[in-house]
């Protein structure tokens, strides 16, 4: 319990918390645009835990702390909707406001203005800069997928008419036959590939 204390008491200062908790947000961010980085998720959570340790001994506006962690939610669902950053937008307003609201109490216990706005410039910049490269790379990997799918023979697996099942590369896809119907275990050749759609047309 000691030793428990006494880090509590060491990261009693609101500023150190702060930048806890923010390295905390950027470590987990780092992990969701670029998955493989052990290490950025693992200090992100890491450093989470330190800072809710310190808010332990800090007076924490309930309200403050529950945006900050919405902010983070706004932030992991950029990575799933794809909303060309207007989700992560969202998020980082909720960083600011929650900053600001972070913590009661006297100037003694409240976090330096130019960190949190330091801190929320970087970490605005940092994420950008992220959702950028991982929207060019989810159109780089369609793209890609688009070339290769172009004029590869796929096999029915549902009546297509024009809307249907096929099998292709050993997985079964949603695909859209140009006209006409198609019956079970016809061999359809792809035109085109759109998301996650396979537009294809009859063999001639």
């Amino acid at each position: 319990m000691d030793a428990v204390d006494n880090l509590r008491s060491a990261l009693s200062d609101p500023n150190l918390a702060y930048v806890l908790l923010m390295l905390s947000i950027f470590g987990i961010s780092v992990e969701i645009f670029t998955p493989g980085i052990f290490f950025a998720g693992t200090a992100g959570i890491i450093a989470g835990l330190l800072a809710f340790l310190a808010f332990s001994t800090l007076s924490v506006n309930p309200l403050g702390l529950s945006l900050i962690i919405i902010a983070l939610a706004f932030i992991i669902a950029e990575a799933f909707v794809r909303s060309r950053g207007i989700v992560t937008a969202v998020g980082m307003a909720c960083i600011i406001f929650g900053s600001i609201f972070l913590f009661q109490g006297g100037a003694d216990n409240r976090a330096n203005p130019f960190l949190i706005a330091g801190s929320t410039t970087a970490m605005s910049v940092a994420l950008i800069f992220m959702v950028n490269r991982s929207a060019i790379a989810h159109k780089r990997r369609v793209a890609t997928g688009s070339e290769t799918a172009k004029g590869s023979v796929v096999v029915a697996r549902t009546r297509l008419a024009p809307d249907g099942m096929v099998l292709y590369q050993g997985e079964l896809w949603q695909a859209k036959l140009d006209e006409g119907c198609a019956v079970v275990d016809e061999e359809l050749v792809v035109t085109d590939l759109r998301g996650l759609k396979l537009y294809v047309t009859k063999k001639k």
